[in-house]
């Protein structure tokens, strides 16, 4: 497998990526990961839009236009033999003195993005956080590592966070939603919450599915007590949710609006890819 880094391809375990990188080593970096299904790259222009306007909040100017980072997904695929991957595209400020870092490997879908469609078990991280600038996908996420490594521990397949002030945020790499009836709900961005692709497409999709949305801010027990409760994310798309903190959820998992939901999305994936050419 190989790593290209700054117009250059190398073996994925021998990068030679520079040791005053600032991206390392105070975090001045971000990030996008693009599903690839079939050799395409599923809703590439809007990760790259995402990842332009992130480095332009920390105050750098780089990124790919998808003309000129398609051969180089081609020639990482092809190193790796994959034709369905999760692309990673990294840009870092670079040393002091020097022009950013731009990194992009591939990797095998992770299993609950490759046929694994069991529902999700939550439990809350039990520290409260204050996202700094959720509206930039940055690397420095040690408290969203952290919180997942805890759940994992505990035996659960993520952790939920909240707010310092107790209202829910997201997962660790995702968002959440949960039924009221009808009525969708997602917490809205204004309360630290990444702004996520699958997230947008979602709330687009539900009035279509018949569903009323709200984005606002709410505390842990309303969702704990929600008829259906599920996530996005970039890798698996909707993912319901079978319990928090070890309680079941009333509505079943997945429920059957979020099922309805998850038709959806996947009705919207397979139009995409039909208008999406091959990465090459």
């Amino acid at each position: 497998m190989e790593v290209y880094v700054n117009g250059r391809f190398r073996p994925l375990d021998d990068p030679a990526l520079p040791a005053r990188d600032r991206g390392f080593l105070s975090g001045e970096a971000v990030y996008e990961s693009v599903k690839v299904a079939e050799r395409r790259a599923l809703f590439l222009d809007s990760h790259l839009e995402r990842l332009a306007a992130s480095a332009g909040a920390l105050g750098f100017e780089a990124g790919w236009g998808a003309d000129e980072l398609s051969p180089v997904l081609a020639r990482l695929l092809d190193a790796a033999g994959l034709d369905d991957a999760l692309a990673r595209l990294y840009l870092t400020l670079g040393p002091a003195g020097d022009p950013p870092t731009r990194i992009v490997w591939v990797e095998p879908l992770p299993p609950h993005a490759a046929g694994d469609t069991a529902p999700w078990r939550l439990v809350r991280h039990p520290e409260r956080l204050v996202p700094y600038r959720p509206d930039v996908k940055h690397t420095s996420r040690l408290a969203h590592a952290l919180a997942r490594r805890r759940a994992k521990a505990a035996g659960a397949d993520d952790a939920l966070l909240l707010h310092a002030d107790g209202w829910v945020l997201e997962g660790t790499a995702s968002n959440v939603f949960f039924f009221e009836a009808d009525t969708l709900h997602t917490p809205e961005t204004g309360c630290g919450v990444l702004p996520g692709i699958t997230r947008d497409l979602v709330l687009e999709l539900a009035p279509s599915c018949g569903f009323k949305t709200v984005e606002g801010r709410y505390p842990v027990e309303v969702l704990a007590a929600a008829d259906e409760v599920f996530l996005t994310f970039t890798s698996a798309g909707v993912r319901p949710v079978a319990s928090i903190d070890g309680r079941e959820l009333a509505g079943g998992a997945p429920g059957p609006r979020t099922a309805r939901i998850g038709e959806a999305y996947e009705a919207r994936v397979a139009e995409t890819l039909a208008h999406t050419p091959p990465l090459g």
